[in-house]
């Protein structure tokens, strides 16, 4: 990527003692350790770009879009669920809540 990477989050993979991260920007996640090394060839790829990213208890990755909101699995990037929506907002923060 040539020009400003916009970052969204860096996620501490579970089962991994902290020593493997998800970092997610632009429009795309990547899966490395701690000293900057791929540890999977998988990208995480998004329908469309976020404008938010958050870290969900139950595994996933939830990433809020203009006109989406897509659940992916955090260990393999793959899409569980879409939540289609008219409105489109720029959050400051993207989280979880009592388990919702």
């Amino acid at each position: 990527i040539q020009g400003t990477i916009r970052p969204h989050t860096i996620i501490i993979l579970p089962n991994t003692r902290g020593m493997e991260l998800l970092l997610t920007y632009e429009d795309e996640g990547i899966y490395i350790d701690i000293y900057g090394h791929f540890t999977k060839e998988t990208v995480l790829q998004w329908g469309e770009m976020p404008a938010s990213v958050a870290y969900l208890q139950s595994n996933q990755v939830m990433g809020w879009g203009e006109k989406a909101i897509e659940l992916r699995s955090v260990e393999t990037g793959n899409l569980e669920g879409v939540f289609m929506h008219k409105k489109a907002q720029k959050l400051k923060f993207l989280c979880e809540r009592n388990d919702k």
